[in-house]
């Protein structure tokens, strides 16, 4: 038996959304632990410094003030990196149409596969070798069930649905009705609780 939805709704996804969302997650959840640790770091650092000054340090000493500045430097760089990363391998899949499903206890994204007409499909070698042709491969949805492992990032422009330690999803808000989008945020706030925030900008 099917669940009863909540809503369903088809979407694209803009490049520049994907790279305003990563910013969003990365200021949420990878800033504050990086900036901390890059603190201690430092502070480690000086700690070395000021040993070796009065007298008191040693070769290792120069090594551990090193070793603590390089991966300061590595908790600032990495975020960077990965966003660079990131921008990089959705440059081929901005114009991707999704599906999500909105039920009870869970959401259900999905990539829509349109089909091409026979007439725009262009002609690939096996089918002038072979009458039949394979059907495409389906893409499996992907369920998240609404439990304290998931946040959602309410952005003036879109959803962001985190799941702990594992991938996050942007849900654009340019394809949902004022009504609908009221109705998400609703029910992210009845089943997520602190694990939903709203943003005025």
């Amino acid at each position: 038996m099917e669940e009863e939805k909540i809503l369903e709704k088809k979407y694209s996804i803009p490049y520049d959304m994907f790279g305003r969302a990563f910013d969003a997650f990365q200021k949420r959840f990878v800033y504050p632990r990086n900036n901390v640790m890059a603190v201690v770091l430092l502070i480690a650092a000086a700690l070395n410094i000021v040993n070796i000054v009065k007298g008191n340090g040693s070769a290792i000493g120069y090594v551990l003030v090193m070793a603590c500045i390089a991966l300061a430097f590595v908790n600032w760089f990495n975020p960077k990196k990965l966003k660079r990363n990131l921008m990089e391998s959705v440059k081929g899949i901005e114009g991707d149409v999704y599906r999500v499903k909105l039920l009870p206890d869970k959401l259900v994204i999905g990539t829509v596969l349109e089909p091409l007409d026979a007439e725009d499909k262009p002609k690939e070698e096996y089918e002038e070798v072979f009458a039949d042709t394979p059907v495409p491969e389906e893409i499996a949805d992907t369920e998240i069930f609404l439990t304290k492992d998931v946040y959602v990032l309410d952005k003036p422009e879109f959803f962001m649905v985190y799941l702990k330690r594992a991938m996050f999803y942007v849900i654009p808000k340019k394809d949902f009705s004022e009504e609908e989008i009221t109705v998400m945020q609703l029910h992210f706030q009845k089943q997520l609780d602190k694990n939903y925030k709203k943003y005025d900008k």
